[in-house]
């Protein structure tokens, strides 16, 4: 028997995720908690141990010590506590990679960084040669060298060489920070880098919980001035719920592993379809579920709000930038504006989405581009 249809079709996991039953049973559980983390008491204790349990899980999922994790509010704030951090111990000049999410660049523009965009070929990936060379005519006067690169993109799933990069860095006495916000749950964390920003909303759990992830001998200042929680590296009441869900998020993570042949199966269609269709980032590692695609003619924004009308949830790129018109970041970046000059659509799959959603989006793509009409 088939599954009975679904109301809507949500096709944009990368700018979050459903919560999934076991995360919303752990925040309950924790919101029947009534002790301050910080209190000394055993409510307190209480708190502060779902509070542990949860850093001892989500260490597990990075491939980190859990006593080197620290609670926040999301992967932005992570980014911009590592970059201020950064700067606050010398580091004057800092390179970020043209694909990263805005998060980076931002950050160290409001901190009034002296920064340069690393450069990034046409399929998205962040040119290593360069990184190379860069830093080999690195000048003393800049202090350490700092580089932020995304883990995975958010927009096309490029996936960037984490270990290349850290290596370079390291290998010139410099630092690491990794956006991993998109990577985790979906590939292998085998990174070693200084800093590495997750966020719990990109795998099940709860929206404005994230953790920042600081080597031992890395250097780190709060964002905040206030009490000594998060081991006096984080001042503010700890969101237990929150840390809980996102605890459970990772307890286990989510099977992603069937959305490479749905990708597979929509990005085909797409091509037989529109012969004009422009696949961004085919050509280089992605992750298993995200495809970017647009066409020279028709604007994303209006084919984003047709299949909203429809009844699907796509994106026209990153969410942190949606609702504004003009230009992908990343495909600028890639050098490629003029074959998506009216814009980008995101697909992204996750742990509910089927074939079924699929044939569902290319019936309704097929309706509000009057293919069948043109085909008959």
């Amino acid at each position: 028997m088939s599954a009975a249809p679904k109301s809507r079709i949500y096709l944009d996991y990368n700018a979050t995720c459903p919560v999934t039953a076991r995360v919303k049973a752990a925040m309950s559980e924790a919101w029947n908690v009534i002790g301050n983390s910080s209190a000394q008491h055993k409510d307190g204790r209480a708190a502060a141990g779902i509070i542990g349990q949860a850093r001892e899980a989500l260490g597990l999922a990075m491939g980190v010590c859990a006593q080197d994790i620290i609670f926040n509010g999301g992967g932005t704030e992570g980014d911009n506590t590592a970059i201020y951090s950064a700067m606050r111990a010398g580091c004057k000049r800092l390179l970020i990679s043209g694909m990263d999410h805005p998060a980076t660049l931002l950050a160290a523009e409001n901190f009034g960084a002296v920064h340069e965009v690393i450069p990034a070929d046409r399929e998205g990936r962040s040119d290593m040669d360069w990184l190379a060379a860069r830093l080999a005519a690195w000048d003393a006067s800049d202090g350490r060298p700092f580089v932020a690169m995304v883990a995975a993109n958010s927009e096309t799933g490029v996936i960037q060489d984490i270990e290349r990069a850290s290596a370079l860095v390291h290998d010139a006495g410099g630092l690491v920070l990794v956006d991993a916000v998109q990577a985790l749950g979906k590939i292998e964390m085998s990174f070693q880098p200084d800093f590495m920003a997750v966020s719990a909303h990109k795998i099940g759990g709860p929206q404005g919980v994230g953790a920042l992830f600081v080597a031992p001998d890395a250097p780190y200042t709060s964002l905040l001035s206030g009490g000594g929680q998060e081991r006096r590296r984080r001042a503010g009441t700890q969101n237990v719920a929150g840390i809980a869900g996102f605890g459970a998020a990772v307890s286990p993570l989510q099977d992603l592993s069937h959305c490479e042949a749905l990708r597979g199966h929509l990005e085909s269609e797409l091509q037989a379809l529109e012969p004009h269709i422009t696949v961004f980032g085919m050509g280089a590692k992605r992750l298993p579920n995200t495809s970017l695609f647009a066409l020279p003619d028709v604007s994303s924004m209006t084919l984003m709000m047709q299949l909203d009308i429809e009844g699907i949830s796509v994106s026209t790129g990153t969410a942190c930038s949606s609702g504004k018109t003009g230009e992908s970041r990343s495909v600028k970046a890639m050098g490629r504006l003029d074959e998506a000059p009216k814009g980008v659509i995101r697909v992204s799959f996750g742990a509910g989405s089927d074939m079924n959603d699929v044939d569902a989006f290319l019936k309704a793509w097929r309706k509000i581009r009057k293919l069948d009409k043109k085909a008959a």
